[in-house]
């Protein structure tokens, strides 16, 4: 009777409440949140507990209904009502969540996209190098240090993004991709491009170069801190060369962000 008492109470909770966050949350919050769940109460990890399958079930289903921009948006108006029934009724081993779960969900220099922001995002004016991968891909797994790597270089430079296409199956197959990992660079009212080179950190970054465009400035000092004032409000990196009379010129790059940089006694705001 405690059991079926316990169990009860849980699935009535509401699946924002499930998965331990607040209703404005982002799908990447809610991927996280979940991931932890998955790695406490999966059934694999509480054999002795008989209530651990359904309390799982339901936060499983609180998952895969709050990770679908339509089907989050039926659940916020209707509730439940609506619903598949048999919605989030089928769940992965533990090794799955462990491993293979939203592979680039913590790191901060790239931005895990889905169904409901990927389109947006890559129309936004700014440079996408997006990688499509699939979590039991052993390339994309053998991938994932050197994207990390030449994310942190290419920080501040173009946007490096990642879609998970177990999560965003329709996604993928919309753009598209029939490998993995596939990596593309998206650039605002023109044809993807398709990175078919070396996957070292080296090759990606001179593929990701060429679509990077630049101007000239001449900075003097009655224009430096407006035409500074005007590149950190619009988002763009700078890298500014100063030339003295003796022939010898520094440079100090002023990335986006509003980041401050002291090199050579040159300041970088």
């Amino acid at each position: 009777i405690i059991i079926i008492i316990i169990i009860i109470t849980f699935i009535n909770l509401d699946y924002y409440d499930l998965l331990g966050v607040s209703r404005a949350a982002s799908t990447r919050e809610i991927r996280q949140a979940f991931k932890k769940l998955a790695l406490t109460m999966h059934p694999d990890k509480n054999p002795g507990d008989p209530s651990a399958h359904e309390k799982f079930l339901q936060v499983n289903r609180a998952y895969e209904v709050l990770k679908d921009v339509d089907l989050r948006k039926k659940y916020d108006k209707y509730g439940e009502k609506g619903l598949d029934e048999n919605q989030g009724g089928r769940y992965e081993s533990w090794n799955y969540y462990r491993y293979d779960f939203g592979i680039y969900d913590d790191d901060l220099e790239i931005i895990t996209l889905d169904s409901g922001d990927f389109d947006a995002a890559v129309t936004s004016g700014e440079i996408w190098f997006i990688n499509f991968y699939f979590p039991r891909c052993s390339h994309c797994h053998h991938l994932a240090p050197t994207w990390r790597e030449f994310a942190k270089e290419m920080d501040g430079v173009i946007r490096i993004g990642a879609v998970n296409c177990g999560d965003n199956n329709h996604l993928c197959r919309r753009k598209g991709i029939s490998s993995y990992p596939s990596l593309f660079i998206f650039r605002a009212g023109q044809k993807p491009e398709k990175f078919t080179g070396e996957r070292s950190k080296e090759e990606l970054i001179r593929f990701a170069m060429q679509f990077i465009t630049t101007s000239v400035v001449h900075l003097s000092q009655g224009n430096i801190f407006s035409e500074i004032e005007s590149a950190f409000a619009s988002g763009v990196g700078w890298l500014i060369t100063f030339c003295f009379e003796n022939g010898v010129s520094r440079s100090v790059a002023c990335p986006v962000g509003g980041s401050h940089i002291l090199a050579q006694g040159l300041e970088c705001y």
